[in-house]
């Protein structure tokens, strides 16, 4: 299914940034996340077209109240910081159909205008 969320998406690189795989690496996916700078907008959109995406780690680390001692404030860290404000998770699990797949596809396309 990853495999065919990155197909489906290919082309969108530039809009949208596509979960990167070391080669020697295999996930188990049981996120697909992509990222966009229109996170919260695509988001809305998608949950309006009964598309059940979502953001599973919005606070980085760093920021999460159980290293508060560790004396990090925003800013510190700007790349995880930005990588968590553009994190979305599309919908992925083993029963999803390919018109599924298509659908999320299409719906994303239609926000970006494609």
């Amino acid at each position: 299914m990853a495999a065919r969320y990155r197909e489906l998406l290919a082309d969108l690189e530039g809009e949208i940034v596509l979960p990167f795989v070391h080669p020697q690496a295999e996930p188990v996916w049981h996120l697909y996340v992509i990222r966009t700078q229109q996170r919260d907008a695509l988001l809305s959109h998608l949950n309006q077209h009964g598309i059940g995406a979502g953001i599973h780690y919005p606070t980085p680390l760093h920021l999460q109240p159980a290293y508060a001692d560790l004396g990090y404030a925003r800013g510190a860290l700007p790349i995880t910081e930005a990588v968590a404000d553009t994190c979305l998770s599309l919908p992925i699990y083993p029963e999803m159909t390919d018109a599924q797949q298509e659908y999320v596809a299409a719906t994303i396309r239609a926000f970006l205008g494609e």
